[in-house]
């Protein structure tokens, strides 16, 4: 049986290599796009209960760290990074330091929570078989090193007038959206496998 000639097998790596580049970039565009058109509608939507640009009582964008995070890892965080950034732009204009400080706390904090909680759950790296009691442990840890980080940086930076205000609101609205956009998301998909059964 031949050979397969070396240039053959470095070329199909170099395609395979460009089309994961690819999907990773998408991801991130796709991830950041998200974030910034969720965050928008939230901000219009739940505006009557908006506390600050940065808090609310309900967040619907805070499932997206948490999915974006499950989903893509390190991906996930570049597009959480680069869409918080856009969004920052418009509150912290003239901010350049605490835009990029606030972004890396929104990106990284999901990383934290999803690391952490998939050891202390035991599952696999790829999630497989996460129940939806086990989903709530990860909003609920997404919601708490999000919130803290944040409030400790608005308090030691002015932007807040205290560090303690901020964080009962907050962490109930990451918990919130988080649980809204996660069950909404599943109630979806089981209804779709059924429609698709009959």
């Amino acid at each position: 049986m031949p050979s397969t000639p070396s240039g053959a097998v470095n070329l199909k790596q170099t395609i395979n290599h460009r089309f994961s580049t690819g999907a990773m970039i998408l991801f991130v565009l796709g991830v950041a796009v998200s974030w910034f058109i969720l965050f928008r509608f939230n901000a219009w939507f739940f505006s009557g209960i908006q506390i600050t640009f940065f808090i609310n009582w309900i967040f619907l964008p805070a499932a997206i760290r948490m999915l974006a995070v499950m989903v893509g890892g390190w991906a996930g965080v570049m597009g959480l990074f680069l869409g918080a950034v856009v969004t920052n732009l418009e509150q912290l204009r003239y901010e350049p330091f605490n835009i990029v400080i606030l972004a890396g706390l929104s990106a990284l904090g999901p990383l934290v929570a999803v690391q952490l909680c998939t050891r202390w759950l035991q599952l696999p790296s790829d999630l497989a078989g996460l129940k939806r009691s086990q989903l709530l442990v990860f909003a609920v840890a997404g919601a708490v090193f999000i919130t803290f980080p944040h409030n400790l940086y608005f308090y030691f930076t002015g932007l807040s007038p205290d560090a303690w205000s901020g964080i009962v609101p907050m962490f109930v609205g990451d918990l919130v959206g988080t649980l809204i956009v996660l069950y909404l998301a599943s109630f979806s998909l089981k209804l779709f496998a059924k429609t698709a059964q009959t």
